[in-house]
């Protein structure tokens, strides 16, 4: 049975200065929502690693985030024999802010732990998934979380139910280069604890109010093409916010339904932009 890869959207996020090692610190409220990359995994005992992927990658298949994790996990459980063919069934585009790639690491971590039969502990996966990347131990956590320092540090809440429809314009944002755009114009850092009380109500009406990302000035100034999505989905909904570091946009309405009709919309009048409706995950 294919292993789902869910994106995340950040419902919150502060940079609150950087780290010893040229990281940035953040606070920012991460969930996973219903729109997932598949990974399919047979795995065997000779030792050889594949994967294929149904879009083709840009980049060296052996650079992919898969390929890493699992020569990761192999090489952390000292078991070389260890082998696996894996197909990567991508959905979740890449340069959007919606932790694709980060999600794929941790969902190789976690699928081959189990198909490997190497019974590791969560702790110990975590690990793994940080010297991966900021955001991968997110997706081996809670649904919902406040994460801070380089997202590491995470501290579970009572996720709530919020539809939503993705947005995602042709032009994609380097991560790097966003927070290099931020440290250029300077920001001031932002509160999550107005976000914290709104996010606790559920409401769409407080969480939306609350909403804030302080990479979305910088990413606007990247490309423009992103303040452009944002006053489109602004006519559907009054709750609009970018996603980590861009270039997706995500706005919330009341019910699925209410998301489809807009998706439907956007969709129609703008062919060209990747639209998905969907919900959070509970």
């Amino acid at each position: 049975m294919p292993y789902c890869c869910p994106a995340k959207v950040n419902l919150f996020l502060s940079v609150d200065g950087t780290l010893p090692q040229g990281f940035h610190a953040v606070s920012t409220v991460m969930q996973r929502i219903g729109f997932c990359d598949e990974l399919e995994a047979k795995v065997g005992s000779d030792g050889v690693l594949e994967l294929s992927r149904d879009i083709p990658a840009t980049a060296d298949p052996e650079d992919d985030l898969v390929m890493k994790s699992a020569r990761l996990l192999r090489e952390y459980a000292g078991k070389p024999e260890l082998g696996a063919k894996l197909l990567l069934k991508k959905r979740i585009p890449a340069g959007a802010g919606l932790g694709g790639g980060s999600s794929d690491a941790a969902g190789t971590l976690a699928y081959l732990n189990g198909l490997w039969k190497l019974d590791l502990k969560k702790e110990e996966l975590l690990d793994l998934a940080l010297s991966l990347g900021s955001d991968v131990p997110f997706f081996l956590g809670p649904p919902a979380a406040l994460c801070k320092g380089r997202g590491e540090k995470m501290t579970g809440l009572r996720p709530r139910e919020l539809f939503l429809v993705v947005v995602k314009p042709p032009e994609s944002l380097p991560t790097a280069a966003v927070y290099r755009k931020y440290d250029e114009i300077g920001r001031d850092a932002l509160d999550p604890e107005t976000f914290l009380r709104a996010y606790e109500s559920g409401s769409i009406e407080d969480v939306g109010a609350a909403f804030g990302n302080a990479l979305e000035a910088p990413a606007a100034e990247l490309e423009p093409r992103v303040v452009l999505v944002r006053e489109m989905m602004k006519t559907y909904t009054p709750y609009v916010s970018m996603s980590g570091s861009g270039s997706a946009f995500f706005g919330l309405f009341k019910d699925l339904a209410s998301a489809a009709e807009a998706a439907s919309g956007i969709k129609m009048t703008h062919p060209e932009l990747t639209v998905c409706a969907t919900k959070t995950l509970t």
